[in-house]
């Protein structure tokens, strides 16, 4: 060290002092570590701050769009944290981050600019005719209006007049004043406790109920619907959730009231929106990770047809996408219950050929069909026998059925499933069209018969082979007992069984219509599964063995194939969108690394990435004190009387030691009250380890030894046998130790909050030869790998982390290290192989 940098003390000993940056006066070596201590605790503590706000935004926008009235108080507190960050790190590593700083400027500047830009950009319509709407404002009045209103306005097929009450007109209604209440609701909901998942479910409908409606969206409800209804019977209200119709369909997840007079619309429109948060919506929302903020739910008015029969198409064969097949699904009036699998159903399967030869067809007894009531409501009505016999769709119907159908899958270019309905008069209506739920492409291969089977026939609704123990139930209320990996067997598939779908692996019903809800969401989750198979309840015994062949389809005694399936995804907190800048500047984590080469000032992009930046090299500037501050020695640290063969001293860098003399030159390992120290120490000196043992060392070995003791050990500064040094404090320890001629260093943080909790440990160097003292570096680094610890190890030289652990987790890892640093002391002098 130059001259102009120390100066000799009282006790005659070179005294290290440094010169505060501006100024002429000097610091001394224990002033600057504990400044350097003091601007890593700030670090830390700015770091976990803005970890919690990062969390709470991404929670939050789940449920909000953003806003600077719901999120820009916190924005602002995480980019003022972030500079603080930065700031600190400067202190701690004596270097300056402008660039760092200007990162988080130019962050903080575009989140803001997005924010207002998102704020200006909503529109402030509240509702709609279905005349003005297509695929392009889908995210304004939901899947279900948008492809209608393009069925309707690009391909001018028949679709009734209608209207619709906006997304915008829910945020306003419900969203906005009370997404705090979902929010709170519905975090960390556990979707195996069904009946929690109702009452949940209940508290939120009735603060929907609770709710007045808005005066402008009354107005304009009602004032559409009058506009309408001159000439038109009553409403169908029914659920254009946004993203419904997409990769996830929501089948039969939502309410729709049919045949609604004017003066109950508006309780009608409360009624849907609060159907959006049923127990089988919420458990779909959440169980195939739904964000709440997109699934707002804008709401479909569409006049009743009065249908001579009605029903549902699927454009292809839904259980296999390579068929040339078309399937109509028909009853007398409306078919309501189609889709909810209560009644059976007239089934023609037709060619996609020109003139849509009817290919199969299954004419069932229908015995009552559907109106709507002169004042409201529905009826149903009996069937004369002739009636009820009889085809509900003649040839002709079919043929104008099946040429809609391909149209509007050629438009879409994907499957559809569609409902339609067959007025008085002979015209047909579309009214919904979504995305066909497919079982799936390429050849299904059949699998060998393992025996006679228990069970067969039936209609396979996705096809796979999977084992499980039977669970057989006949009340959907019997749903939440379902044990996990259970093949499920029900009288009738309803759309309820959507909530126990990842615990089973297959399902197999009497009774299901493979055109109605439960069916969509089978193949959508990739269920295996069986519909119309006889003789379950019979024939199977509840909790036995059965593999499910859901190809043939047939059931048979005993396991034969896998018993797992892959589950659909839970919920994820927030997906980055490259240009939403509240992922790309704010939330989203780019440095995943911090061995990668983009790990440096230039390759924050976000705000998340400098907190990460900063906390790991302020991780590192602690861990290589003993490369700066400890080499020039701490002098008023106290000596720690241990049995230990090491001279160790202690500095108290803030509440890490109790001692009754202040003055005194010594401490006992008890009064240091340092927490991650006492971790340590627990291992160190546990009865089972020792520290010296009987060398049964060559001369060879011996002279070795010698020669190590005299210079410094794989690059360590100071040389073995000099002093060795303890920094503490309240919830910090930094051990730089020489002990029995290798170099050892643990650095440690242990707390309440795991965000701050962290080992970092390094040893080198041994007495015995280059050979051995890497065996016992192998034996290091297999215990530290056990027991979770990241590592590199190079030769002799073991560095290994351990970061984030919860305080049990991190103070028994810290016990473990303190052990393993005991037994493996003169180590390298027994060994001479590894297995």
């Amino acid at each position: 060290m130059p001259d102009a940098y120390v100066r000799r003390g009282s006790e005659g000993f070179m005294s290290p002092w440094w010169k505060r940056p501006g100024s002429n006066t000097f610091v001394s070596a224990e002033e600057m570590v504990r400044s350097k201590y003091n601007s890593f605790r700030q670090l830390l503590s700015l770091n976990n701050e803005c970890l919690e706000l990062l969390a709470s935004l991404q929670e939050d926008l789940q449920h909000v769009l953003p806003s600077s009235d719901a999120l820009g108080d916190r924005i602002d507190a995480v980019f003022e944290k972030a500079e603080g960050a930065v700031a600190a790190l400067g202190k701690l590593t004596g270097r300056r981050y402008a660039s760092l700083g200007a990162s988080v400027a130019a962050q903080r500047r575009e989140v803001q600019a997005y924010i207002a830009a998102c704020q200006e950009l909503q529109t402030p319509r509240l509702s709609a005719w279905l005349a003005e709407v297509d695929l392009t404002t889908a995210a304004e009045v939901g899947g279900k209006a948008a492809a209608l209103g393009e069925i309707k306005n690009r391909l001018h097929l028949p679709v009734p007049d209608g209207y619709i009450l906006t997304a915008q007109a829910y945020r306003q209604f419900y969203d906005i004043p009370l997404w705090t209440f979902i929010r709170d609701h519905t975090r960390n909901v556990d979707l195996n406790d069904l009946e929690a998942l109702q009452a949940i479910s209940s508290k939120l409908t009735e603060r929907v109920m609770e709710c007045p409606v808005p005066r402008a969206i009354e107005i304009a409800i009602t004032e559409r619907a009058m506009a309408m209804a001159k000439s038109k019977p009553g409403f169908a209200v029914r659920s254009s959730a946004i993203g419904e119709g997409k990769e996830r369909t929501f089948a039969g997840q939502f309410l729709s009231l049919i045949n609604v007079p004017i003066e109950l619309m508006v309780d009608a429109y409360k009624r849907v929106v609060a159907g959006r948060f049923s127990e089988r919506a919420l458990f779909y929302r959440l169980s195939t990770g739904s964000p709440e903020v997109e699934s707002p739910m804008a709401v479909l008015c569409l006049p009743v047809i009065r249908a001579r029969a009605s029903g549902i198409m699927y454009t292809r064969d839904p259980s296999d996408s390579k068929s040339e097949a078309l399937w109509v699904a028909s009853t007398r009036g409306l078919g309501l219950d189609i889709a909810s699998g209560q009644i059976s159903v007239d089934l023609f399967i037709l060619s996609h050929k020109r003139l849509y030869p009817i290919l199969e067809q299954n004419i069932v007894r229908k015995e009552v069909e559907i109106l709507p009531g002169a004042e409201g409501g529905l009826i149903r009505k009996p069937l004369d026998p002739h009636e009820a016999e009889a085809p509900s769709l003649e040839k002709k119907d079919l043929q104008l059925l099946a040429e809609c159908g391909v149209r509007i899958e050629q438009h879409f270019k994907i499957p559809q499933d569609v409902e339609w309905a067959l007025d008085e008069n002979g015209k047909v209506w579309i009214l919904q069209s979504r995305p066909l739920a497919l079982a799936g492409s390429g050849p299904r291969i059949k699998s060998p018969v393992r025996g006679e089977p228990i069970l067969a026939g039936g209609r396979s609704i996705f096809p796979g082979r999977v084992s499980g123990r039977a669970f057989l139930t006949s009340e959907p209320q019997n749903l939440a007992k379902t044990p996990p990996g259970a093949v499920l067997v029900v009288r009738r598939a309803t759309p309820e069984i959507v909530e126990v779908f990842p615990r089973i692996v297959g399902l197999v019903a009497e009774w299901g219509n493979p055109a109605g809800h439960a069916a969509a969401l089978l193949r959508e989750f990739k269920i295996p599964s069986v519909f119309q198979m006889s003789g379950l309840f019979e024939k199977l015994q509840p909790g036995e063995p059965v593999s499910l062949d859901a190809v043939q389809p047939r059931i048979y005694a005993g396991a034969f194939w896998p018993t797992g399936r892959e589950e659909a995804p839970m919920i994820q907190r927030y997906r980055e969108k490259a240009e939403d800048p509240m992922s790309r500047r704010l939330l989203t984590l780019h440095l995943l690394d911090p061995s990668a080469f983009s790990f440096r000032p230039g390759g924050c992009k976000s705000a998340h990435d400098v907190l990460r930046f900063c906390h790991e090299k302020a991780i590192e500037a602690m861990f290589a004190l003993n490369d700066s501050e400890l080499d020039q020695g701490l002098h008023t640290s106290k000596k720690l009387l241990t049995p230990m063969p090491v001279s160790l001293y202690v500095l108290d860098l803030g509440g890490g030691l109790a001692l009754e003399d202040p003055q005194s030159p010594e401490v006992q390992p008890a009064q240091i009250t340092s927490r991650p120290f006492q971790a340590l120490w627990k291992g160190i000196s546990h009865p089972g380890v020792t520290w010296t043992r009987e060398m049964p060392a060559s001369l060879s070995d011996l002279a070795s030894v010698m020669a190590g003791s005299f210079n410094s050990q794989s690059g360590a500064s100071r040389a073995l046998g000099e002093r060795s040094y303890l920094l503490v404090a309240d919830e910090y320890m930094n051990l730089n130790s020489r002990l029995a001629y290798h170099f050892s260093l643990v650095d440690a943080c242990l707390s309440e909050n795991p965000g701050s909790n962290s080992i970092s440990f390094r040893f080198a160097g041994g007495g015995a030869t280059r050979y051995r003292r890497n065996l016992r570096a192998c034996f290091i680094e297999a215990c530290l790998l056990y027991y979770g610890f990241l590592l590199v190890r190079r030769g002799d030289l073991v560095n290994a982390w351990l970061k984030k652990a919860p305080a049990e987790e991190t103070e028994f890892k810290l016990d473990i290290l303190g052990r393993l640093m005991a037994c493996t002391s003169q180590l390298d002098m027994y060994m001479t192989s590894v297995q």
